[in-house]
Order: C-alpha cells, then sequence, then structure tokens
C-alpha cells in the first residue's frame, strides 16, 4: 500500500513540475512574441513589415584589414588599418529572400590587391537565393558557393532590422530567451533554416538596437558578431538605421561600418534568383588536404610551399641537432598541420618543437591554434605575447578547431631585439624588424653560415 501510494504521489509531482516547465515555456513564448511584435509596431507596423516586398541600400563605409586580424595589435589602442567602401549597394528582395551585395574596395595602406568598381566590370559582388550562395565571375559564368558562404550572407541579410523582425514573426522561427541587459531587451532567434542569432530591442523606443551571432574564425575560434543600429529614419512608412557597426567580441574590434546615403523600399529590382545552372549544381564539396611541397634550399634548410592545389603561404624548415624549427604556421589550420606533417616527414627522427611567428596579422598566423594544440612554442616579438596568450586562451566549438573546446598553455619564447637559436648543426638568428610600417610587432630570421634571409 506504501508503495503503492509513493509511486501515485512521485507520478503526482512529476506531473506538477512538467506542468510548470511547460507554463514557464509558454509564457517565455509569449513573452518573446511581445517584444517582437512590439519592434514591428515601432518599425512600422506588423502589417507593413509583412507587406516590404524590397529594400536596397545605398551608402559608403569601411571596412577592418583581414576582418580584424590585420588591425588587432599587440597594443588595443594602437591604430587600426582601412579599408575604405567608397561604393556600397545592397538589394534585398524581402519577399524570396535574396540578396546582392556590390562595393567597391580601396585599401588605406600599402597592399597587393585589385579593387572593383560598381560602374566597371568586375565589382565585387556577391549573390544569395534562399540557401544558394553563388557568385558570378568576370566571365559571366555563375558559380555555386559554400554552405559557409550561405550561412554568412543569409546572416548579413538578417543584419537588416526589417529583415531580422519580420523572420521573428515567422511561425516556423522559434523565439526563447528573453532577457533583460541594461537599456535593452534580449531574444534568443532560430530560424527554419538553424541560423541563430540574439536581437536586442531598446526599451525606451522598441526599436531593434542590435543583433548579434556566432561564426567560427580560423584565428581565434568561437567570435561573437554585433551589428548595431544607429540614427533610424522613415521611408515609405518603414523606419531603417542609417548606421551599421559591426563589432567582434575580440578586443571590441571593429568589423566595419557602414553609412547610408538612402534607402529605396519596394522600388523595382533586378530578378536575383539563381540561375538554372547553379540551381542544379551541388554544394562544392570541402577541398581535399593540402599537400606541401619541399624544395633543399641548403643544408639543413627547406622550403615548404604550395603546389597551386589548395594550399596556402610558404614555411621555412630548420634541422637543428635534437629539433626541427620552422618559419611561419599561416593561412589556415589545415595548411599549418599539412606543413608540420610535412616537415616531420622530411627530416623523420627529430621533434618539430617550435614556430618563428614573422608577425600578428592574420593570413600569417591562421596556423597558430594548430600549432598551440599540437604543443608547439611559439618564437615571436614580445609585444606579440598577450595578444597570443588571449587566442590561445579561446574556444572553438564551431566547425573544425585543433584547439577544441579545451584550451591548453600558450608556450612562447619572446624577441626582444635579437635572438640565437644555436648548436653544432645550425646557427639561426631572429631579429626585430625595426621601422618596419606593415607592423610594428615583426620579426625575421638569417642563417649566416649560407647567408640566407628569411622574412
Amino acid at each position: 500500500m506504501k508503495k503503492t501510494f509513493l509511486l501515485a504521489l512521485l507520478f503526482l509531482v512529476s506531473v506538477v513540475a512538467a506542468s510548470m516547465v511547460y507554463a514557464a515555456a509558454q509564457q517565455q513564448t509569449q513573452a518573446a512574441v511581445r517584444l517582437i511584435r512590439g519592434a514591428a509596431e515601432a518599425l512600422g507596423g506588423r502589417e507593413r513589415i509583412l507587406a516590404v516586398k524590397t529594400i536596397i541600400l545605398e551608402g559608403y563605409g569601411e571596412a577592418a584589414y583581414m576582418n580584424g586580424g590585420g588591425n588587432i595589435s599587440a597594443s588595443p589602442e594602437a591604430p587600426q588599418k582601412w579599408v575604405s567602401i567608397p561604393e556600397y549597394e545592397k538589394t534585398i528582395d524581402v519577399e524570396h529572400r535574396r540578396m546582392r551585395v556590390r562595393q567597391r574596395n580601396h585599401q588605406n595602406f600599402v597592399f597587393a590587391s585589385a579593387a572593383g568598381y560598381l560602374g566597371a566590370a568586375n565589382p565585387n559582388t556577391v549573390y544569395l537565393d534562399g540557401q544558394i550562395a553563388y557568385n558570378i565571375g568576370q566571365n559571366g559564368r555563375a558559380v555555386r558557393g559554400t554552405e559557409a558562404a550561405a550561412r554568412a550572407r543569409r546572416l548579413d541579410m538578417l543584419n537588416n532590422p526589417v529583415m531580422i523582425v519580420r523572420v521573428a514573426l515567422d511561425p516556423s522561427t522559434k523565439l526563447s530567451n528573453v532577457r533583460s541587459q541594461g537599456n535593452v531587451q534580449l531574444v534568443d532567434v532560430v530560424t527554419a533554416t538553424d541560423d541563430k542569432l540574439t536581437l536586442a530591442i531598446d526599451n525606451a523606443s522598441h526599436l531593434p538596437a542590435w543583433v548579434s551571432w556566432m561564426e567560427r574564425n580560423e584565428n581565434l575560434g568561437d567570435v561573437t558578431l554585433r551589428t548595431a543600429y544607429t540614427g533610424y529614419l522613415p521611408f515609405k512608412g518603414v523606419r531603417l538605421p542609417m548606421g551599421y557597426n559591426t563589432t567582434m567580441d575580440f578586443r571590441n574590434v571593429t568589423a566595419n561600418k557602414i553609412y547610408v546615403d538612402k534607402y529605396a523600399v519596394d522600388d523595382s529590382i533586378d530578378d536575383l534568383a539563381a540561375p538554372a545552372e547553379v540551381q542544379s549544381t551541388p554544394v562544392p564539396a570541402p577541398p581535399p588536404p593540402p599537400v606541401p611541397q619541399v624544395t633543399p634550399v641548403a643544408k639543413g634548410v627547406w622550403l615548404l610551399h604550395s603546389s597551386g592545389g589548395g594550399g596556402g603561404a610558404n614555411s621555412i624548415l630548420f634541422e637543428f641537432a635534437d629539433h626541427l624549427t620552422i618559419f611561419e604556421a599561416p593561412s589556415s589550420q589545415a595548411w599549418a598541420k599539412a606543413i608540420m606533417e610535412r616537415a616531420r616527414a622530411t627530416v623523420p627522427g627529430k621533434p618539430l618543437t617550435e614556430v618563428i611567428i614573422s608577425h600578428h596579422h592574420f593570413d600569417h598566423t591562421g596556423g597558430i591554434r594548430q600549432a598551440m594544440a599540437e604543443g608547439l612554442t611559439l618564437i615571436a616579438h614580445k609585444g606579440t605575447e598577450g595578444l597570443f596568450r588571449e587566442n590561445a586562451a579561446r574556444k572553438g566549438t564551431i566547425g573544425p578547431d585543433a584547439i577544441g573546446a579545451n584550451p591548453k598553455p600558450l608556450k612562447f619564447k619572446a624577441v626582444d631585439e635579437h635572438m640565437e637559436i644555436k648548436d653544432s648543426v645550425m646557427e639561426l638568428h631572429v631579429y626585430h624588424a625595426v621601422s618596419q610600417s606593415h607592423m610594428a610587432e615583426g620579426v625575421f630570421a638569417y642563417v649566416p653560415r649560407d647567408k640566407i634571409l628569411v622574412q
């Protein structure tokens, strides 16, 4: 009898607990819906938002070099390197969730690159059609992009406040976790395509204040990007911001800023649907693992380089009496892993223990998370140590990442003005690159025996 009573009591408790959880979830959902409806009213009204068919944004702006990687310095207050965007145009087919972004870039510093003009045949142009990313080359041929490109462009489309609120109004979108943070209310948004964002609504105006999302970064692991909106003005019954400022959660680096000259709402636009040949093309498969080539340079010195088949930038391998050292872990984690494996295969039996980093820019440090994960000691200018320690402490749970969810302590040897690495087999000198305008905290290497300079 007691056993039956206890079982009945446990069942009743579980039912009550489940009911409370359900009720709490319902309250959260209702709060989220009210929050989104309030934002829709502030933007022009729910019916007007749902009736918008097209939005054309024209303006200008600036972007961080290497999406922030060239701007980050050992000194957070150091001046950033900017890429000017004198012409910017984003066309959104709201009704069909299609988009085209065209822009002209100009490097505000010495760098080898080409810039496309909106009026020319080859501006920097990308397209999105629902879940299909595609580009049109100078030859007029349309080429399908990767799933990662499609996701990045969907998020770029959703960082427009009308688009994110309209998507949040869609019954297929999941809303949850309403909470307060300062002068805004936050709500988590998961779209039907499983894109996850957090939308912030201003408590006073009820207008969207910012939207954020997470991405995988080759150098930093998991990063959170946030686009903040400023200066709302009305356009054909819809309020839209005149400024977009996107920042990264690593040292609050600015990724890009867009300043709006004008909007056109519900004007006629080009057909942005992906061409039939693109729609029938499968999503591009991931590239095969890169295979570095090895070219002897001198005794105990090899050039590790790409054969042109999906590899990265060059590295140099040095053989010492009891270990191996490479100069540079560039481009990407996959390329750095291939470089390290090729180095060990070139001189079997000796451990690879060190990597010399020329400077901190992201194209030269794309593989340091791989080097850190494998326990290599980083040799770099003393001014970069803090930056690399912050990097080593960051988790990487989105996509493949060498460090993953369990960061390891950084092994670091600091170069001041000069460091000598020498034994009975090899003599290598590492020097601070003085008065180098490309970066303040850079190094180069020199092999006196063979008069080889590595930079």
